[in-house]
């Protein structure tokens, strides 16, 4: 995780023209894409039917 992250902060910085002194908030910019993304990638729990009870048998 560690080395996708580096690569994703190095990558922003590049495309930034390479700010000096911005290497932290590049961290943190890449943890939050990436986290995002992984966010996203996670199904929603499947909403199950209620429940159908069974009709009392008349005695």
């Amino acid at each position: 995780m560690h080395e996708e992250i580096q690569r994703r902060a190095y990558a922003m910085w590049e495309a930034d023209g390479r700010p000096e002194g911005q290497d932290q908030a590049y961290w943190f910019k890449a943890v939050a894409a990436l986290t995002t993304e992984a966010a996203k990638a996670i199904k929603p729990a499947r909403k199950r039917a209620p429940r159908t009870t069974k009709a009392k048998k008349a005695a």
